[in-house]
């Protein structure tokens, strides 16, 4: 057990507040004050975090002070419709309480224990813990203190609250499923599961106007997470089921607050050493649970097939004719569906539609043959009309109402609907039973939608408060799937995405979607929505991501229009998952298949995705070691950079990859920002340096960098699938190239060396398997090389010169540039691009 140092301070006078007690883990300090309380964190004598002190000098009983704590009453009335909740709250009938005084500070040997006093009342109790391993397995002390202080305080309040200072500087990113910012610094943020809306504006929260169940306000998701990143080198995560609100520098620019609705606080707080926001990030991804390695198929295409059997082959055969390269074929109406007034409506049944897919079990195996997995679809509710109704609802496996009889509510087929309790065990194995049915007859996965909808007056087996619960439903939903999917001997190994998330559903959940975007170029809910929730999520530990190509959701708006497919196809391909889908207007919405040009241009950006496969695939090594996402906001790598805190339309893929779509409807070009020193247009072109500047792109192109001095690792063009495909000898699989690769290689000294190295299985992150020496930009390109000493041929074409190589050694070209591949396999062949 580590020592723990308790040092406490001379006396103070007869009548003076009792001195600061400091408890000590290595080079880490908690000085934790009584009057006016206050907990400080040091390293080396340095404060690193602090929360505020005292009652604060602001607030009154109806206002929550911005003191070192509070606890407040709750009067609020909510509803439930359609998925959306509307909080409405009794004006001036809460009342707040400040926690000034911390009594009776002991230390321990996790930390130390107080009691929490309002005045002259004992509130509750408290403990700080210095918290001195993480799920990661990685040495937590390795900077020689603990980077996780959990601070715990417990009241039998109806809310409670914590305030920290908000440095004037000070960003504050992360906070789940955000559509219209990254930084939210300045906004009070609500954190509630719940539809996103059928588009969003940036409304105030408290806003219900109109149909206010219909559209989404400007922090309404389905993914919201009470988990942030400072800026200034720590992160917070509150772990609760209940609602959340996080108010960062919006009530008084100098303070934030973080408040739970419910008696107990649990505010964990994560420090980066040095003061690096990327290292505390790594930390709380650590400790919420980070998802187990997908297989490599998820970073292959998926693409949607639907309409039957029939229609599901031919897209299948298809693709791999045309040579489209894709992992997935996913077939979300297998339970049947249906042209509606409002577009194609899938069956609410739980099981498959053997008139639609009478022939399922062959199906699946016809696509095993040809390297596709076979993806299906299932959410939670049991519907008036479902063929689980009756089973459901005599076994008492659904939600109750207040008399004790199955709740029902207007479900997603305008009818009435029931809901899955996921608090009962017993309905829970029912559920994996009848679910599990799909995985036995071939299905390889699903996605897993919906989970927000829980009515927060609903009667649950458990006895459970559903309000104090509701977020989370979708942690059990995920829980539930992937349990029910566990790999099993001679199949592929299983995949499955969800739309709905709350903190611990990280280690769950295998692949998320930012749920259904409109068909459009709108900010909150369109094309332009996807980048920021990326990178939202990704700071909050869900790495795997993906939207719907092109949209999904018209209502409102227009169906996808042939611009559209074409922006959101190449930003697809820049995503960690690349999937279509057919939307809700199915029949008039633009696609793949609508002429040889649209399949073209899916052709080309899907096979380049599958190159991309590779990179991703160690990219996910990297984010197992060090918790850093694959849609990364740029100020991980480039911290200095203050727009880099801020921007919503542009992210690195991996650590080195600049992605900067066109999103506005009609533009042929757009104003982008790079970090400082020279930049490389992925595909060729003219660099450019740091700063402002404009990227042209036709509607087939997509504006993407890689910093000078980059090697980037890539399967061969021409892959077909990553698995096997028995009954298709014309595709080519990732098992049959085997060690080959392409390699990417551009001039200039890498500002950050580990843009230089790649390992195969880890990226940046592991032993270097490929080291680039670059030559300097003006060396220009080489007419001869020399591998292993002996001279190999260079083809010089298009602004690139081209090597191929066998095995092992060393690459020296003539312009200076060396290549080192250490990777163990003699026979690999690699074709060698410097740029």
């Amino acid at each position: 057990m580590k020592r723990f140092a308790v040092i406490l301070l001379a006396l103070a006078a007869c009548g003076e507040p009792p001195p600061p007690i400091e408890v000590a883990s290595g080079r880490l300090v908690a000085r934790i004050s009584s009057d006016p309380a206050q907990i400080t964190l040091l390293v080396d004598g340095t404060e690193v975090w602090a929360t505020r002190a005292g009652a604060g000098d602001d607030g009154d009983k109806h206002t929550p002070p911005h003191g070192f704590a509070a606890i407040g009453s709750r009067a609020t009335a909510v509803e439930m419709m359609f998925g959306s909740f509307r909080f409405t709250e009794t004006k001036n009938a809460e009342v707040w309480r400040a926690i000034d005084q911390l009594d009776d500070v002991t230390a321990t040997e996790e930390g130390a224990t107080f009691t929490l006093r309002s005045g002259d009342d004992t509130v509750g109790t408290g403990r700080l813990v210095f918290v001195t391993a993480t799920k990661s397995g990685a040495n937590p002390d390795a900077a020689g203190y603990p980077r996780h202080v959990r601070i715990e305080l417990v009241t039998d309040a109806q809310r409670i609250s914590l305030a920290t200072p908000c440095a004037t500087d000070e960003h504050l990113v992360g906070l789940g499923g955000q559509s219209f910012d990254v930084d939210h610094r300045g906004e009070t943020v609500p954190l509630f599961v719940q539809e996103d809306g059928i588009g969003k504006f940036p409304d105030p929260d408290d806003t219900y106007a109109g149909l206010w169940f219909l559209t989404g306000r400007k922090h309404t998701t389905h993914t919201p997470m009470p988990m942030v990143v400072s800026s200034k080198g720590y992160a917070i995560a509150v772990k609760t089921d209940a609602r959340a609100v996080f108010a960062l520098g919006s009530e008084r620019p100098d303070a934030s607050r973080f408040e739970a609705w419910e008696g107990t606080l649990d505010l964990n707080v994560f420090l980066g050493d040095a003061g690096s926001a990327p290292d505390a990030l790594g930390h709380m991804t650590a400790w919420v649970g980070r998802p187990v390695r997908p297989p490599l198929s998820i970073f292959a295409p998926w693409v949607d097939a639907i309409y039957g059997s029939a229609n599901v082959r031919r897209i299948a055969q298809k693709l791999r004719a045309n040579g489209i390269p894709a992992s997935a074929i996913w077939t979300e109406d297998w339970r049947g569906g249906m042209d509606t007034f409002s577009g194609y409506a899938l069956d609410e049944d739980w099981r498959v539609d053997r008139v639609v897919y009478p022939d399922f079990e062959q199906l699946a195996t016809d696509l095993h043959g040809m390297g596709f997995a076979f993806l299906t679809y299932h959410n939670t509710f049991i519907d008036d009309k479902s063929d689980v109704l009756t089973e459901a609802v005599a076994s008492g496996f659904t939600i109750k109402d207040g008399e004790g009889a199955p709740y029902t509510f207007t479900g997603i087929t305008f009818g009435g609907s029931k809901l899955l309790d996921l608090t009962n065990p017993e309905g829970v194995s029912w559920a994996k039973r009848v679910m599990g049915e799909a995985y036995t007859l071939g299905s390889d996965g699903w996605m897993a939608d919906f989970a927000e909808w829980q009515p927060t007056d609903a009667v649950l087996h458990s006895g459970e408060d559903a309000l104090a619960i509701h977020n989370r439903y979708p942690v059990d939903w995920a829980k539930m799937t992937s349990e029910i999917l566990t790999p099993r001997a001679g199949r592929f190994t299983p995949m499955h995405f969800v739309r709905s998330a709350w903190i611990g559903s990280q280690p769950h959940v295998q692949v998320i979607w930012p749920g259904d975007q409109q068909t459009d170029f709108s900010d909150g809910d369109g094309l332009p929505s996807v980048i920021p929730m990326g990178i939202n999520l990704g700071l909050a530990g869900f790495p795997y991501f993906g939207s719907d190509i092109a949209g999904y959701m018209s209502q409102g708006t227009s169906p996808t229009s042939e611009e559209l497919f074409y922006r959101w196809t190449s930003f697809g391909a820049f995503n960690p998952v690349m999937r279509t889908h057919h939307g809700r207007s199915a029949r008039e919405n633009f696609q793949w298949e609508n002429d040889a040009a649209a399949t073209a241009h899916f052709r080309r950006w899907a096979r380049f995705h599958m190159q991309l496969a590779a990179y991703l695939w160690g990219s996910s090594g990297s984010f197992d070691r060090d918790g850093l996402p694959l849609i990364r906001m740029i100020a991980l790598e480039y911290p200095a950079e203050p727009w880099a805190w801020t921007t919503i339309d542009e992210y690195l893929l991996g650590d080195r990859v600049l992605v900067a779509p066109v999103q506005q409807q009609g533009a042929l070009s757009r104003p982008i920002t790079l970090p400082a020193g020279r930049w490389y247009p992925l595909l060729g072109g003219s660099p450019a340096m740091g700063g402002e500047s404009t990227a042209t792109a036709t509607v087939t192109e997509i504006p993407v960098y890689v910093p000078e001095g980059s090697l980037l690792v890539l399967f061969p063009d021409g892959v077909d699938t990553p698995l096997p495909a028995p009954g298709m000898a014309s595709a080519v699989t990732v098992a049959e190239i085997g060690g080959n690769r392409e390699v990417w290689l551009y001039p200039g000294t890498a500002a950050n060396p580990a843009h230089a190295r790649w390992n195969d299985q880890d990226g940046p992150a592991g032993a270097a398997q490929w080291t680039w020496s670059a030559p300097s930009a003006a060396a220009g390109l080489p007419a001869t090389a020399t591998f292993n000493g002996a001279s190999t041929p260079v083809t010089v074409a298009n602004s690139h010169a081209t090597v191929t190589v066998t095995g092992d050694g060393t690459l020296t070209f003539a312009n200076g540039g060396t290549l080192t591949i250490a990777r163990g396999l003699a026979t690999a062949q690699v074709r060698v691009r410097l740029h």
